[in-house]
């Protein structure tokens, strides 16, 4: 029994594999090493190979080992790894345990390594298909805002001034400084724009209305729920809206009669003088508009120092323009004045000496006076509304007030020049006032009212008082003619909100493209080769191209635009009718012109329980 044991444990370890196991581990080997189609047939005679993931295996006939070596190029398929695997299991059979159990944890090994390579190789090739197909941005990585990032920028917050809304979200902007929008006439500002913020917006504000409708719609709101005093400067009287009266010339008289302040007043007139009279961006023909100007100067000093309200008036500078000989008396009386310490009898005396040694000269000069402040005749529709004032416009800053400019659409080119005055008037009058209470200035039909005076220059100023202009305008052409292309540049950096919408201009849109930047995107190349039965190839490369070419601006749908809000992404936001938002539609008077606006369900809902001061 001994002498079998130990022949037994002698056998284990001595005893050669068989024949038999040998020639069926060699064929399953060679079984599962067959090539496939592209692979060559292996050298039987030297050595077989097994490809087994990214390894292959080497088995020397005449040395009879095995050597595992590395192999990137070639990879073996799942049933070539499980038959390779079955064969060594198979072989283990006629093994010794011993030898048997170490060949099949070997085995086992292998498999787990070269499973784990072949995981590994094919996680790397979806890595580059990914970083083969993704852009680098090389180009840019310009792209439009999501509503998840609104939010987290702040811009659904309620408390500012209303823009459209992106993915369900309202927007909102609430900071201090300016906004312009530009979008043809018709194309929907007031429904979209300008009226959502008059029923939103309880800041004091200052709106030149066109038509007269955004009064009509929302003026009996303003004054019942925001409880503000609401004044309506309606010369034509347009829909029976109250007519009430600004005088632009009665506050020189307080200037004059306050001698703490009275040495400004030279220079209160000669700025009425150039709102009146502007210079041009070509300044041509400069002579002649500084003597028109000189001469209102003059005659308002003159009627400043008088102190009589009543005849401190723009109808009545017509009329001394007007006629010789109430100029003749004018000059007489100003002479003999020593107001200002003399200055009023400088100014008659300069007028005189250019009536007599130049009096072709000073024809041009009253022609060119009298031209501008025409529209104010005793006879026309603005005469009676700047006889008087019933409100200042410092109370926009010291109150709640909401103030409307009412013209109709037709005499907005004619008679823009009385909006411009007192546009100017009142955005000077504002920022006078100590604190930065805000107030908002809803500037439709901007370039119609001809050029404000220094309006480009204090736009940096005027959010730090508090004070902050929205301009509307249907084209930057319209900017660029009355200002000049300096300062409407000037003019679209100041504003920290650029609205766009219903753009038909090419050279608008060729700016708005530029303005959204550019992207890297990846193109296909397919090349189909020289002969009919060549394989078509196929190759990657980068390039770039604009977030929105002009034409696809061009073509936006209507109901969307594009906001550019400064240290944002660009939005491609919707526009939002105020009917569409509960409770503005409520609130909303029915349009004078259109009559009533549509009532579908809300699209949206605010909730004003908490009163807000924006």
């Amino acid at each position: 029994m001994a002498r079998c044991c130990m022949y037994r444990s002698n056998a284990r370890r001595m005893r050669p594999r068989s024949a038999k196991s040998n020639r069926f581990l060699v064929s399953a080997v060679r079984a599962v090493s067959m090539p496939q189609p592209d692979q060559p047939l292996p050298n039987p005679g030297i050595r077989l190979r097994v490809y087994f993931q990214n390894t292959h295996t080497v088995l020397h006939k005449s040395a009879g080992r095995k050597t595992v070596m590395a192999n990137p190029q070639r990879q073996g398929s799942s049933i070539s790894m499980f038959a390779l695997a079955a064969a060594c299991a198979w072989g283990a059979w006629s093994v010794p345990n011993d030898a048997a159990q170490w060949f099949l944890a070997a085995s086992g090994a292998v498999a787990v390594i070269a499973g784990t390579d072949r995981r590994r190789a094919e996680q790397d090739r979806e890595r580059k298909r990914r970083a083969a197909e993704t852009p680098s941005g090389v180009y840019g990585t310009a792209s439009f805002m999501t509503g998840e990032e609104a939010a987290r920028a702040g811009l659904t917050n309620p408390a500012g001034l209303f823009l459209g809304a992106l993915e369900g979200r309202m927007l909102f902007h609430t900071g201090k400084a300016h906004c312009i929008s530009v979008a043809p006439a018709r194309s929907g500002k007031g429904t979209s724009a300008v009226i959502p913020n008059l029923l939103h917006s309880q800041a004091s504000t200052y709106i030149i209305d066109p038509k007269g409708e955004l009064a009509g719609v929302t003026a009996r709101h303003r004054r019942e729920t925001f409880g503000q005093k609401v004044i309506v400067l309606n010369p034509w009287g347009l829909h029976g809206l109250p007519k009430h009266r600004f005088n632009p010339l009665a506050y020189l008289i307080d200037i004059y009669e306050d001698e703490t302040i009275r040495r400004g007043l030279t220079e209160e007139v000669a700025a009425l003088a150039l709102q009146l009279v502007p210079e041009p961006e070509d300044a041509r023909n400069k002579f002649f508009r500084e003597g028109s100007r000189k001469l209102l100067r003059a005659i308002m000093l003159h009627f400043a120092s008088r102190g009589r309200p009543a005849y401190c008036t723009l109808p009545d500078l017509w009329r001394v323009l007007q006629n010789a000989t109430r100029m003749d008396e004018t000059l007489i009386e100003m002479a003999g004045s020593d107001a200002l310490g003399g200055v009023v009898a400088d100014f008659a005396d300069d007028i005189a000496r250019t009536l007599e040694k130049n009096p072709e000269s000073f024809q041009s000069f009253i022609e060119g006076a009298t031209q501008a402040v025409s529209i104010f005749d005793p006879a026309g529709w603005l005469a009676d509304s700047v006889m008087a004032s019933d409100f200042s416009f410092a109370e926009l800053k010291t109150g709640k007030v909401s103030v409307y400019l009412v013209i109709p659409p037709d005499r907005v080119a004619t008679h823009g020049a009385w909006l411009g005055l007192l546009t100017r008037q009142a955005i000077t009058a504002v920022a006078r006032q100590p604190g930065n209470t805000p107030v908002l200035f809803m500037l439709d039909e901007f370039a119609n009212m001809g050029k404000l005076a220094g309006l480009s220059e204090s736009l940096t100023l005027l959010p730090g008082l508090g004070v902050r202009v929205w301009i509307i305008v249907q084209s930057l052409d319209q900017l660029r003619t009355v200002y000049g292309r300096e300062a409407t540049n000037t003019i679209l950096s100041q504003a920290e909100v650029q609205q766009f919408f219903a753009v038909q201009d090419h050279g608008l849109a060729k700016m708005l493209s530029d303005a959204l930047g550019q992207r890297t995107v990846k193109t296909l190349s397919v090349n189909l080769g020289r002969k009919e039965d060549d394989d078509p190839g196929e190759s990657r490369a980068e390039a770039a191209r604009p977030l929105m070419s002009p034409d696809e601006i061009r073509l936006m749908p209507t109901g969307q635009q594009i906001l550019l809000i400064q240290s944002h992404p660009p939005i491609r936001a919707q526009r939002v009718p105020f009917w569409t938002v509960a409770p503005w539609r409520d609130w909303a008077t029915p349009n004078p012109v259109e009559g009533a606006h549509p009532r579908p369900e809300p699209t949206f809902r605010l909730n004003y329980r908490e009163k807000r001061d924006d």
